[in-house]
């Protein structure tokens, strides 16, 4: 399942599973992220709580965790898949057919 949540400044297929799987288990999030090291040298884990509890709405929710990217992604926009396309439609819809998320962030 997924919503339209923004994603700078757009609005962005976004997973609710995430915030489901939060809200079923009381498992605290986190955020996760690499930064890929010059030369090959590997990799540079990290992790973060979120700032804020995740919303029980799902799409609210989404909208949270893309904003939290957002933020993860401007210090260090290079590392960032920008291939990877969150703007397409689902199962054929269009994106103005999906739950949206109504949350300004």
């Amino acid at each position: 399942e997924g919503v339209v949540a923004p994603f700078f400044g757009r609005d962005a297929l976004t997973m609710t599973l995430p915030a489901r799987l939060v809200h079923m288990t009381h498992a605290t999030p986190l955020l996760v992220w690499t930064k890929r090291l010059p030369h090959g040298r590997g990799f540079e884990v990290s992790f973060s709580p979120l700032a804020e509890p995740l919303d029980s709405n799902p799409a609210r929710a989404a909208a949270q965790v893309n904003a939290a990217m957002e933020q993860l992604i401007r210090l260090c926009p290079e590392q960032y898949l920008w291939g990877y396309n969150r703007y397409k439609g689902l199962d054929g819809k269009s994106m103005h057919e999906l739950p949206r998320a109504e949350m300004a962030l």
